[in-house]
């Protein structure tokens, strides 16, 4: 008997590839908490927060907005930023999903480097105030 006669009880039904895991900078808390944030949606959104909040700690305030595009909310297919109205870097849910596989801050690193380079106009803390409220009007 040869090598070639043996039988593996292997099975080839139902195949997938197992996701790699998200790096996650809105940590969990809890069960509950794990629900909602290990969303890819959730991770974008609290990045896109943690900048905006991080420029106007360092005196250069924008008003961020992500939009994120798909049927899934959990799961977009595609994404755009937005910085003080002006889409300044967009991309596919798979992309986003690679940024965060490899570190928590890559998406956000990403965020700032494109905020960085759309050389946007320089806002006073009173004009910043102004489009934030305007922002959380629009989004009503």
């Amino acid at each position: 008997m040869d090598n070639f006669s043996v039988h593996s009880k292997r099975n080839f039904h139902n195949l997938v590839v197992k996701p790699e895991r998200m790096h996650l900078l809105d940590g969990l808390s809890g069960y509950a908490s794990a629900m909602v944030k290990s969303s890819l949606s959730h991770q974008m959104r609290f990045t896109v927060q943690v900048l905006e909040e991080e420029l106007c700690t360092a005196g250069s305030p924008h008003v961020l907005q992500i939009k994120l595009l798909g049927d899934d909310s959990r799961e977009p297919s595609r994404w755009k930023l937005f910085a003080d109205g002006t889409c300044v870097a967009d991309g596919s849910g798979d992309f986003a999903r690679k940024c965060f596989c490899k570190g928590a801050e890559v998406f956000l690193n990403l965020c700032r480097d494109a905020v960085d380079a759309a050389e946007l106009r320089q806002w006073s803390q009173r004009e910043y105030e102004l489009l934030s409220a305007a922002r959380g009007i629009a989004g009503a």
